[in-house]
């Protein structure tokens, strides 16, 4: 079994700084790449480092700015060393964390959409896909995306929407982002999502330390999990583990150019 986890985080002590055990717990899972990203400008060399030494499990890095930090962000500062990175850096394979955030407290709509925009438009430079953040917003993201025209993708992380929100993103060449919601009985919506949709839509990730499966409340997510993701996916469409990890693992090489 080959899998990639499309979207993990490092921003928890642990998993930082004890990356090496969590990529060897990785490999023994079937895990072979991850994509890790950096939501903040603060992270972003730390993110890039993660994915310079030498181990069987390849990283990959995401940058971004997600809409949640609004306050750590600086517009026009941030956006143009975000340029600079992406001109230097052969491991930037994605854009984000980034879109909007309509449950969070006090969410200055105006500011989040000119972020959001300014990245759409260096995937635009650079042709990358976008990791897509859209807690309550998949409307308002699905529009601005229609305007962008978003050659290169991505993929709806942590989607729970329906299905003809799924059908909407699919149109504008997004992946839908399965995660560990899909573990937990309560879940029907999405699980009846993650089941109607095609397999050729569909990304695995873990949002490692976020996102815990069903049995893991309260702990840590760990990357390794996403094995748990695909037999869970397996066995609600009724098909093998193995045709999950083949095809979900096809859909993220091709989106990323891995």
């Amino acid at each position: 079994m080959n899998l990639i986890d499309s979207h993990c985080h490092l921003d928890f002590p642990e998993l930082a700084e004890g990356l090496e055990q969590e990529l060897d717990a990785c490999a023994d899972a079937g895990v072979s790449q991850i994509i890790i990203p950096g939501v903040i400008a603060a992270d972003w060399q730390r993110v890039l480092d993660s994915t310079q030494f030498q181990h069987p499990v390849s990283r990959y890095a995401s940058l971004g700015l997600h809409p949640c930090f609004l306050d750590h962000h600086s517009l026009d500062k941030d956006i143009e060393r975000l340029e600079s990175l992406m001109r230097t850096h052969s491991k930037i394979v994605a854009v984000g964390e980034c879109g909007l955030d309509l449950f969070i407290e006090n969410p200055q709509l105006e500011q989040q959409l000119q972020l959001f925009d300014a990245q759409l438009e260096l995937s635009k430079q650079f042709n990358l896909p976008v990791i897509l953040h859209l807690r309550r917003s998949v409307d308002l993201v699905l529009k601005s995306l229609r305007r962008h025209k978003l050659k290169a993708g991505g993929v709806a992380h942590a989607f729970s929407g329906s299905i003809q929100q799924a059908q909407e993103f699919a149109k504008l060449g997004f992946k839908i982002g399965i995660g560990g919601s899909i573990t937990y009985e309560r879940a029907q919506r999405l699980r009846k999502v993650s089941v109607d949709i095609p397999l050729t839509q569909i990304l695995l990730e873990t949002d490692a330390p976020d996102m815990p499966l069903n049995g893991f409340q309260g702990e840590p997510n760990r990357p390794s999990r996403v094995a748990l993701v695909a037999e869970c996916l397996a066995q609600l469409r009724g098909i093998s583990v193995e045709e999950v990890a083949a095809q979900t693992t096809a859909n993220a090489k091709k989106l990323f150019g891995l």
